[in-house]
């Protein structure tokens, strides 16, 4: 997708909006795109309704900061993001979990790409999110390479499973983020505790998984479904914290 010179110019009137960026109302999910400023150029109805928006061309001059939304909280978080998309060129996944407009939380994923004009140079970011639900969303990866590695185990093994893992709140919230890709240090950041005690989580969840490794436990974990579900007690807290690509 490419801009003109002037981003805010081709969007002004909405009812002449270009193909390219009408095309994205058709689209499932939430879709947008800022300028170099993180500043919106545009934004499909679906995230307008999100935020709290009534129609694409309200958000048309917003940033972060302007949403009716408490989102807002996270504002600066979300343009650290964007510039470092438009210093890297490389694609950002992030995972949002927030209270909206509606006054309930949802939890997003959100890709982040460099948005490139017409002479080939980054103008700034354009974003897609899917929410996330009780759909396994990790484990449909997992399932797919069993089939086409191993076809009779995966078989076998989605049928007749393992016995289920009790785990603690805590333990649930430091496994689900490593299930994302998340290090140590980022989820003690993202939990708000110290590395040790995260690494303390770990050495519990190998112990209940019975495995002696972290890509084990991601594996064993994946395998009983753990991948499926947010925990519910991380939709009490705002994040927005970027994943492994």
């Amino acid at each position: 997708m490419t801009s003109n010179n002037n981003n805010n110019e081709w969007v002004s009137d909405m009812n002449h909006v270009p193909p390219a960026l009408s095309m994205l109302e058709q689209l499932p999910g939430c879709w947008g795109c800022k300028d170099t400023q993180s500043v919106f150029v545009y934004a499909n109805s679906e995230y307008c309704r999100l935020v709290g928006l009534k129609q694409p061309q309200d958000c048309i001059g917003k940033t972060d900061h302007d949403m009716p939304c408490p989102t807002t909280r996270c504002a600066d978080q979300f343009q650290a993001q964007d510039q470092y998309v438009m210093k890297t060129g490389k694609r950002l996944r992030v995972l949002d979990i927030h209270p909206y407009a509606n006054g309930r939380w949802h939890a997003h994923l959100f890709t982040k790409t460099p948005w490139f004009n017409e002479q080939g140079h980054i103008c700034g970011v354009m974003f897609c999110g899917q929410e996330l639900s009780d759909t396994a969303i990790l484990e449909v990866g997992h399932w797919v390479c069993r089939a086409v590695t191993h076809p009779e185990q995966a078989l076998s093994d989605h049928h007749h499973g393992e016995a289920q893992v009790h785990l603690t709140s805590r333990e649930r919230e430091v496994l689900f983020l490593h299930l994302h890709g998340k290090k140590p240090q980022l989820i003690a950041q993202t939990l708000s505790v110290s590395v040790k005690t995260i690494e303390n989580h770990f050495a519990h969840l190998r112990e209940k998984f019975d495995v002696d490794s972290k890509a084990g436990l991601l594996e064993h974990a994946l395998a009983q479904g753990f991948g499926s579900a947010i925990p519910e007690s991380l939709l009490t807290q705002q994040l927005s914290v970027v994943l492994r690509g």
